[in-house]
């Protein structure tokens, strides 16, 4: 997403910090109202609905089209979450075939000339975001495995970053700062690793069941599930992908170059004309 944005080392931070703080303060202020509103707690978690926050909405409101009103703005926030995912996911199916990283890469990466998206890789999100969406229909288990798993996978893609950079400045001599608009300056290496740590131990938990003793019901699938995807990765590798992947690329004037880091100061344009000779 960020080769659609303008100043993407400062706008892309810059809407990843800014979701956070909306997010944890309207959400927090949501979260406070709707435990305030809770009436018999065994009544809402058993609640004939299926969904304890509708139970709650209709004991505060006591009208059947009020609770259903309330219910409606919720499931619009779960229809614009679900379009922006399948925004980004389409992207990043496109990016990686457009770096010939996936089986069929000439069809995801194609680009439609007319409205300049790739709508291959957008139909191809969509279909997958609908079997996934479809599994709560047959196993809640299953479904909150798919939610394990995609959660799983943000965090390992936050901590592979700072295990690197954390790596980076114990085993380092040299000076291992990076440019940029934004630095956590003397405290980034003890913030790192706090992050790193925390990343570490969500990851772990998500692999295990939630209740006991486990059956097959209750059982947490999210290892199993993990385990496929990397077998399916790794035969992709040793098929098709060594031979092909060659790492991120950029277009420049019209030519498609390998990735470069693109650094502030004098040379940086020489550098960039250099590696696309």
């Amino acid at each position: 997403m960020t080769e659609e944005m303008k100043e993407p080392r400062k706008q892309a931070p810059q809407a990843i910090v800014l979701s956070v703080y909306i997010g944890s303060f309207t959400g927090f202020i949501f979260l406070v109202a709707a435990c305030f509103c809770i009436g018999d707690i065994d009544a809402v978690a058993t609640s004939t609905t299926g969904v304890p926050l509708i139970q709650i909405f209709f004991d505060s409101t006591g009208s059947v089209v009020g609770s259903c009103c309330l219910a409606t703005l919720t499931t619009v926030v779960g229809i614009v979450c679900a379009n922006s995912l399948m925004a980004e996911g389409s992207r990043a199916v496109y990016a990686f075939a457009r770096d010939q990283g996936l089986p069929f890469s000439n069809v995801w990466s194609t680009v439609e000339k007319k409205r300049q998206v790739p709508t291959y890789a957008i139909l191809f999100t969509s279909v997958v975001q609908l079997a996934f969406n479809s599994i709560y229909l047959g196993t809640v288990a299953g479904f909150l495995t798919i939610i394990s798993i995609a959660t799983e996978g943000f965090y390992v893609s936050y901590a592979i970053p700072l295990f690197v950079r954390l790596l980076s400045r114990l085993t380092s001599s040299k000076d291992v700062s990076l440019p940029g608009p934004y630095s956590l300056g003397k405290f980034g290496l003890l913030l790192n690793l706090v992050g790193f740590l925390y990343l570490t131990f969500a990851v772990i938990t998500f692999n295990l069941p939630t209740a006991n003793p486990v059956d097959s019901e209750n059982m947490n699938y999210t290892s199993a599930a993990v385990g496929v995807i990397m077998v399916i990765a790794a035969v992709t590798w040793l098929t098709t992908g060594y031979k092909h992947f060659t790492g991120p690329q950029v277009e420049l004037e019209g030519r498609v170059v390998d990735a470069v880091e693109v650094v502030a100061g004098p040379g940086a344009s020489e550098k960039i004309g250099e590696k696309a000779a």
